[in-house]
């Protein structure tokens, strides 16, 4: 199994304990749409993406799914495992074939207490999470729809956009579904207004992913509203 991502992480950690550390990082694979954990397991592991697409999701009462994010390579989720007696606060499932790394809360804790910029390093990522939801949260709530998915569609662009000749594709298949459930709407406005936007050539699809054809005019139309 490739680990170019598991790396990465382990070099936040003292040149001296990467080794003994790469032992307690555990490879799994998940097939598309098998479930990784459910919201209010016991949070035991923390998990790494090495390969593929995992979303994070969570079931309303009224049993409307709400997306709350996609985690690609190099992402981190299961932030429950950080902390002690912890619970998963949603539920992560592949969305595509993926290989992710995973480490017992125990085995963190022991790498924590060896090395304090480590242990800094860790309630960083939480942190830098916890802003990226807060941005989310400022970005929808009380908005108009139009504006909400503009939001989002800027957001996806910036943080997983390829550049091409045709713009910026975002690098995962989004459905209408999958907007609606990021957003908070029925996948029946998503259509009306993404049909607009890809009129307005303003968004274009290219078989399964979406693309920026005009980041700019995203922006207007999302300042516009």
């Amino acid at each position: 199994m490739d680990d170019f991502r598991l790396k990465e992480f382990l070099n936040n950690l003292e040149e001296g304990l990467r080794q003994e550390a790469r032992e307690l990082f555990k490879p799994e694979t998940f097939e598309r749409d098998q479930y990784i954990f459910i919201d209010q397991d016991e949070a035991t592991h923390l998990y790494l993406v090495e390969e593929g697409t995992i979303e994070a999701n969570i079931v309303h009462g009224d049993g409307k799914l709400y997306i709350l994010n996609f985690l690609h390579s190099g992402n981190v989720f299961g932030e429950g495992a950080l902390y002690d007696e912890g619970v998963y606060s949603y539920s992560a499932v592949a969305r595509e074939d993926s290989r992710v790394w995973r480490v017992s809360w125990d085995d963190l804790q022991w790498l924590a207490e060896r090395d304090a910029l480590f242990a800094l390093f860790l309630i960083r990522l939480v942190v830098r999470k916890l802003d990226q939801a807060y941005y989310k949260d400022r970005c929808i709530a009380g908005e108009k729809v139009e504006r909400r998915i503009a939001c989002v569609l800027l957001n996806m662009a910036d943080e997983i956009g390829i550049s091409d000749k045709c713009g910026l594709v975002i690098d995962t298949p989004l459905t209408n579904r999958d907007i609606a459930g990021l957003v908070g709407s029925t996948e029946e406005t998503v259509s009306r207004i993404m049909s607009r936007l890809k009129k307005e050539e303003i968004m274009a699809a290219d078989g399964k992913y979406l693309v920026v054809k005009d980041k700019e005019s995203l922006r207007a139309y999302f300042n516009g509203i």
